[in-house]
């Protein structure tokens, strides 16, 4: 029944490989022309996402200054523009070497004599995306009439992404049948606002020799919670969007697997994590469209347990020894948070107390 799931699935993805997604995003842009600004104006770019590791790029309604009047030259559109995930989270796109003519009809009345130079115009585009955010730079080479045009889509002010990498073993169960582990890449970025955001990277299922590349589970704003053990505990039951991962080469059925679940995955998640370790389990719901569910166990649950208040040297006991440990670190002028009995940010008298009277409670 494993294979038959992965078979499937894998099957649906090939007659179905190569649909498009579509997404419009309104910048404002800037023309310069010889370092001038000569146009700007607020301009919907539209992004087709082929499937297939490229995109179309339409910048609608161009305008730039010809002469000295502004002239809309209509629609800047490039198809098949490759596409890769950078390491900072964003989509970046390249393309050079495209030309585009500017139809003598669009051209100031005085410049129509000369619509040969406005033919096959070179020009590059550089950028890079997210969901809600666009930045792009167009290149336009007018030397012939003596000119350089730059264009500006956009701002590229993106919020650096700040998150905590941890790698832990993975295990796919499927029907009772489970792999071998495999590591596994997860980001956890702290909101500040207690709740974290969570990407598991590169997801893929292997299964005996079955394999199958879903790309990268990304859960945002779950709510986070201090433990009594010290530990942070997390849990999130909706639905997500699968994204496409970021290894070369790959076909990623996530985006076609939310769309067989009708836009979103509903999954089930629950963790718990400290500096050092992860550990989170993940229930996959594809009962409606394949009648199964895919357990993911990330990580192992076997943290050290919780310190001794008052351990301060961390051997295990609260005896003399802590209170020298806690005088030494006094004397050296130190914070050291296992110093700090009481937790006031202070290690001071007050933390010397603190292990006295735990031991004569003891």
């Amino acid at each position: 029944m494993k294979k038959i799931l992965l078979s499937i699935l894998c099957t649906l993805f090939c007659l179905c490989a190569g649909a498009q997604s579509e997404k419009t995003y309104t910048e404002h842009y800037v023309v310069k022309t010889n370092g001038v600004v000569t146009n700007e104006a607020d301009a919907d770019v539209t992004i087709v996402d082929n499937g297939n590791g490229t995109i179309n790029f339409v910048l609608k309604e161009f305008t730039v200054t010809i002469g000295n009047e502004p002239t809309n030259v209509g629609d800047i559109s490039l198809e098949g523009v490759p596409v890769t995930e950078g390491e900072d989270g964003l989509k970046h796109f390249t393309d050079e070497g495209r030309t585009f003519t500017i139809p003598a009809e669009k051209l100031p009345a005085d410049f129509r004599p000369y619509a040969f130079a406005f033919q096959n115009i070179p020009y590059t585009l550089q950028g890079k995306l997210n969901d809600t955010k666009l930045y792009a730079t167009i290149n336009i080479d007018m030397s012939t009439l003596g000119q350089s045009i730059s264009v500006e889509v956009g701002t590229d002010d993106f919020p650096t992404p700040v998150g905590k990498a941890y790698t832990e073993p993975l295990i796919v169960t499927i029907n009772g049948n489970s792999s071998e582990p495999q590591d596994a890449n997860v980001i956890v970025q702290d909101n500040g606002d207690g709740t974290i955001n969570f990407v598991l990277k590169n997801f893929i299922l292997v299964i005996g020799e079955e394999e199958m590349a879903v790309g990268n589970i990304c859960v945002e704003n779950i709510a986070v919670e201090e433990g009594d053990d010290g530990l942070k505990h997390f849990a999130y039951n909706g639905g997500t969007v699968l994204q496409e991962g970021d290894l070369e080469g790959v076909e990623w059925m996530g985006p076609f697997i939310n769309t067989l679940c009708g836009g979103e995955v509903p999954l089930d998640l629950r963790g718990k994590m400290n500096d050092d370790k992860l550990y989170v389990t993940i229930d996959i719901d594809l009962q409606n469209v394949m009648q199964q569910i895919v357990y993911v166990q990330l990580g192992t649950d076997d943290f050290p347990p919780a310190g001794v208040l008052g351990d301060a040297n961390g051997d295990g006991e609260v005896d003399i020894a802590d209170v020298t440990y806690i005088l030494g670190v006094m004397a050296s002028g130190g914070k050291e948070a296992v110093a700090d009995i009481n937790g006031d940010g202070e290690v001071d008298i007050a933390d010397v107390t603190n292990v006295l009277t735990i031991m004569a409670n003891k």
